[in-house]
């Protein structure tokens, strides 16, 4: 059920308040129009006018050509502007060093000082921010908003009196000097910035037309500025450019200044985007906007029972840590993800860096690059769970052009590491990168393994995954995929009868280039793995496709340690031996979340994911991390474990405007923010194995809600509406066709039924999964579901080698159980054998026949109450060898 709306919000009264509130939803089953709920960040003073207020205050907007940041100020409105390809670079090191740079800071001068009945807002639901105020009795508003469509920034300055508004328009190029040059031209009614970034002689504009209505407008060529007094209202638009292109001679050609060199001087386009704008009528470019970004923001809603807040954002975000935990503030931040990434990453414009497209300072941290070891991918965790899939087109479009200097890295690679496996043709792949820039993709680092260049291929795979377009599959996906896998087939080296990296690290774990970390070894499984399913569906037969199947099993991507983890590093036998044992990183279970490798197919290798989480603990304090570890514990199924990692990060993280503060200072890093959408979207909706397993994460603090238009891998979208707990009504919308396998308690006894009220023909596996071959563009409806009790596991569970085949057993029993079973997983198997039910006791001497062959085993114990089984259980691990 996809809600589209009209959201009228004024904020002229004491307070802000929804004049008009128009629902409707698309779906033919909805039985009334239900109210959508508006979702608001809003304040009662401005930004301070300072780096700290920029980072904590001030109010985000963007269209992918632009970030802008909004201060709200009185007396001097400023409006901080980012352009992602404005980019320096230096011999400076340490967390802030070049980068990307501040564009330009504008700012109105209003001459207003003291005024009443101040607010400010950010809308997400129309995608607009507001501002009003009241002095000498006139009311004063402001609005703003970035086009995607028409590629400019919109401001309207209105006024409850005619011939009341006065203004100057005054723009500034900020750190001049420091590798960059400009100026500033006000000519008629328009102000020109204009300069160069001496590095790589990026030559950048922007145009700013006041079109006013009424009054008399006047251009100061000497200050740069354009006055304008007596007027009704107006409209400002921004326009900016580089000569920047997202090609491959950027990255191909080696001599900074002349990276941009065949690349025209931007003044012609900017002048179209500024020109074209200027010829629509305001609502013209209003209705553009909403239209563009509605039709991706509000194809998600989530409701988990919170009223719109009484109070300001600020103040709700800081008594969230005293226990007030707000569940607005927790929509609010899941929806404000997917809003941030509606800014950031758009067609036709580079995608997210580590501060998405929003960044104040000449050295922001770590130079906002492109980190491929977590932050490049957690920027896109939700653009596929969160439906928002052409959002990936940016970093699809942005990696395509660095790819030509990726292939010759690969050949440099093999050619050092395994020059036997070089292709006599030259054609080795592409290896992946760990950090890269707008401009430059260097070579390999030891900070992380080659695996990040399959982590690269594994978002390529789910962007065809989740949307099931065959041609976007065979033009772009596949390609990327198999030129991966052919780096990575000519990389590994046979060591000890299994196919390794070496080197490998783990990223940014000290211990580095070592063999075969866990890291570099599942994303090649799972790349090898993706590659060979893309090719039986397109049916290809290319040269490399027999070595990538017969190397798929000896990847070796899980091994279990001693304490029951999987491993990090193969040299380790207990948890934390190697490596910081509560680092930020977890990359030991990206096959878990957010690859495929580990599911509840494989629940041995899910456990073990489980041990190793609480190995990790909750100690860092790292935004990204806490958000990762959101969705980790939600594919583990533990929604409360994953819900307090999100309070966590609501609490420890989040600033007032919503921007995530990295580990304090504060340090703006914009991955957590994203990371928190895909996060909560885990713990509703789940279908990393292909079946949809809607509400698989639950946690009771959340024990009633709605969402609407999830998506699952299948282009199936989900929604659902739960009570007490228990899911009451779902709706899936088959947007291609195929396969819907669909998994939640006694499932199978619901009433599935199309939209114009047909009975479904089903195939049921149990109670709890069905399987519907589904008709593309029909919607299926379950209802009346059957009401269950899950039964709790046992605790505790205990073990004690006595005789040398004998094992004896121990747990706390589960309350109200009939029975219980007990399985078994040696070594590295990814599934437990049933080896015992019908226990009654709560323990058991446990002989197995082949004990001596068994070097090293999980035993696990489960609850059985009537015809259910607990969905957990308790695990020991049995060694030999302690």
């Amino acid at each position: 059920m996809n809600p589209f709306f009209n959201l009228t919000v004024c904020l002229l009264g004491p307070w802000l308040f929804v004049d008009a509130l128009i629902a409707q939803t698309t779906s033919s089953s909805s039985q009334e129009l239900q109210p959508v709920k508006p979702l608001v960040l809003q304040y009662d003073k401005p930004a301070p006018d300072s780096d700290r207020g920029w980072v904590n205050d001030s109010i985000p907007l963007g269209n992918g050509y632009m970030g802008i940041n909004v201060f709200g100020g009185i007396n001097t409105e400023r409006l901080q502007v980012t352009e992602n390809s404005l980019y320096d670079w230096g011999k400076d090191r340490g967390l802030k060093r070049r980068g990307l740079n501040n564009f330009a800071e504008i700012y109105i001068d209003f001459d207003h000082d003291k005024v009443n009945q101040y607010k400010r807002a950010l809308d997400l639901n129309a995608g607009l921010s507001y501002l009003a105020y009241e002095k000498n009795n006139i009311q004063y508003r402001r609005e703003y908003f970035t086009s995607y469509p028409d590629k400019v920034m919109v401001i309207r300055l209105t006024a409850s009196q005619k011939a009341a508004l006065s203004f100057t328009l005054r723009p500034t190029i900020p750190f001049l000097g420091e590798g960059k040059t400009g100026e500033i031209k006000a000519a008629g009614d328009t102000v020109t910035l204009s300069g160069e970034m001496t590095h790589f002689k990026i030559l950048f504009e922007g145009q700013l037309k006041v079109i006013p209505e009424g009054g008399k407008l006047e251009a100061n060529p000497g200050q740069g500025t354009i006055a304008v007094t007596g007027a009704d209202s107006a409209v400002i638009l921004l326009a900016v450019g580089t000569n920047y292109q997202i090609d491959p001679q950027v990255f191909l050609e080696d001599k900074p200044e002349k990276k941009l060199s065949q690349f025209a001087n931007p003044h012609v386009k900017v002048s179209q985007y500024i020109n074209t704008a200027a010829a629509k009528s305001y609502s013209e470019l209003k209705a553009a906007h909403q239209a563009d970004y509605q039709g991706l923001f509000d194809r998600v809603r989530l409701d988990l029972g919170a009223t719109v807040a009484a109070t300001t954002t600020d103040k709700m975000v800081d008594a969230y840590p005293g226990g007030k935990h707000d569940r607005y503030l927790e929509e609010l931040a899941f929806q404000f993800g997917r809003y941030m990434l509606i800014c950031s990453s758009r067609k036709g414009t580079l995608p997210p860096n580590l501060q998405g497209i929003w960044n104040v300072y000449a050295r922001p941290p770590w130079s906002s690059q492109y980190l491929h070891d977590t932050n490049v991918q957690m920027a896109y965790a939700p653009v596929f769970s969160a439906n928002l899939p052409e959002l990936f087109e940016s970093y699809a479009d942005f990696f395509i052009a660095f790819e030509p200097r990726m292939k010759k890295y690969a050949t440099q690679y093999i050619e050092q590491y395994h020059r036997s496996e070089l292709a006599p043709d030259g054609n080795n792949g592409w290896s992946g990168p760990f950090w890269a820039n707008p401009y430059t993709v260097p070579g390999k680092t030891p900070i992380a393994g080659f695996g990040t260049g399959s982590w690269i291929s594994l978002m390529f795979w789910d962007y065809y995954d989740y949307t099931r377009d065959p041609k976007l599959l065979a033009e772009t996906v596949y390609p990327v995929m198999y030129d991966q896998a052919n780096f990575v087939s000519r990389f590994v080296q046979d060591i000890d009868g299994v196919l390794l990296a070496k080197p490998s690290s783990s990223p940014e774990q000290k211990k580095r280039n070592t063999i075969g970390t866990t890291f570099d070894q599942q994303m090649f499984y799972e790349n090898h793995h993706n590659t060979l399913a893309a090719a039986k569906i397109l049916g290809r037969s290319d040269s490399r496709l027999e070595v990538f199947e017969k190397q798929l099993p000896l990847l070796d991507p899980i091994v279990i340690g001693k304490s029951g983890q999987i491993k990090e590093f193969r040299q380790e036998e207990y948890y934390g031996e190697i490596g910081d044992p509560h680092h930020r990183h977890t990359s030991m279970l990206l096959g878990q979340y957010p690859g495929q490798l580990i599911n509840d197919s494989t629940p041995a290798w899910l456990d073990a994911v489980e041990v190793s989480l609480r190995n990790r603990t909750n100690k860092s304090n790292i935004g990204w991390a806490r958000a990762e570890r959101v969705a980790f514990w939600a594919r583990v199924h533990d929604g409360d474990e994953a819900y307090s990692f999100y309070q966590d990060l609501l609490e420890g993280n989040f600033l007032h405007n919503l921007f995530n503060d990295h580990r304090g200072g504060p340090l703006f890093q914009a991955d957590a923010n994203y990371g928190a959408t895909a996060g909560v979207a885990e713990m509703l909706m789940q279908s990393q194995d292909h079946v949809i397993s809607p509400l698989a994460a639950l946690p009771s603090a959340w024990p009633s809600g709605s969402y609407d238009g999830l998506l699952a891998r299948g282009n199936f979208e989900v929604s659902a509406v739960w009570s007490n707990g228990k899911a009451t009504r779902f709706e899936v919308v088959s947007k291609s066709g195929g396969t819907l396998k669909f998994r939640y308690p006694n499932i199978a006894k619901a009433n599935i039924k199309t939209s114009d009220l047909n009975a479904v023909k089903f195939t049921a596996t149990g109670d709890d999964l069905v399987t519907i071959e589904t008709i593309q563009g029909q919607v299926y409806t379950f209802t009346n579901l059957a009401s269950f009790q899950r039964v709790a596991p046992p605790s505790d569970l205990q073990v004690e080698t006595g005789a040398a085949n004998k094992i004896s057993l121990r747990w706390n029993k589960s309350a109200g159980a009939d029975s219980y079973k007990l399985y078994r997983a040696i070594q590295n198997a990814p599934g437990y054998e049933l080896v015992r039910s019908g226990i009654t006791a709560a323990e058991l001497v446990y002989q197995p026949e082949d004990l001596k062959k068994i070097n090293q085993m999980t035993l696990k114990v489960t609850a059985v109450k009537g015809d259910r089984e607990s969905e957990k259980g308790s695990t020991v691990i049995w060694l030999r060898n302690p």
